[in-house]
């Protein structure tokens, strides 16, 4: 039996994390199930939305139908207002200051003590910027691996639900830890690899 989990850290998920598919789903089970509190913003829907379209000629309404089931999933995900934040982050790269001042509204908005940028581009954050306003950033398979270490019994449920809510083509466990793996999560791919193993429902 695994210990209670505490309170659900409070994330900003960047455009890049939710590009891919498989990683945008797994971080919407876990915001489902409410093993994280995970946030956006319009402008950030906007950068991945763009950048699936054109790579991959998904329509525009299709696109729009999983931003709205994303918004609803994750409860109070859309974070608005955060611009005025943006002069406290001169250091981080100008392109990426609107993650780091909606990480800030949502830290200030939940009350909690530190909120995580997870992203792929963490060069383009300036960590001591951040950690002066209790903001931290984390790649994607780091923080994953840190969650699935705190809360391994929340996250394989999450994963499982992923896997189960797969159509056209569903998938086994292990195809959906090969595809995770090949979107960067190796570390975490690897890991979850081992705890699902033990459970096999």
């Amino acid at each position: 039996m695994t210990a209670p989990m505490g309170k659900p850290p409070v994330v900003v998920l960047d455009a890049c994390v939710l590009y891919p598919a498989a990683q945008r789903d797994l971080f919407m089970w876990l915001a489902a199930g409410g093993v994280v509190r995970a946030h956006w913003t319009g402008e950030i829907h906007a950068e991945w939305m763009r950048n699936v379209e054109g790579d991959y000629g998904i329509s525009r309404d299709v696109l729009e139908r999983v931003r709205t089931l994303m918004d609803r999933s994750a409860g109070d995900a859309l974070i608005r207002g955060y611009r005025r934040y943006e002069r406290w982050f001169p250091k981080t790269d100008a392109k990426d200051r609107h993650v780091a001042a909606a990480a800030l509204a949502a830290r200030k908005r939940s009350g909690a003590e530190q909120a995580t940028i997870v992203s792929w581009n963490l060069k383009d954050f300036d960590r001591k910027e951040l950690a002066t306003v209790g903001l931290v950033a984390e790649s994607p398979d780091a923080f994953l691996c840190r969650l699935l270490a705190k809360s391994p019994e929340e996250v394989a449920a999450a994963f499982f639900r992923m896997r189960d809510n797969l159509r056209n083509p569903s998938k086994t466990s292990r195809e959906c830890v090969e595809t995770l793996a090949a979107q960067g999560l190796k570390a975490f791919s690897r890991m979850i690899g081992e705890s699902i193993g033990k459970r096999k429902p």
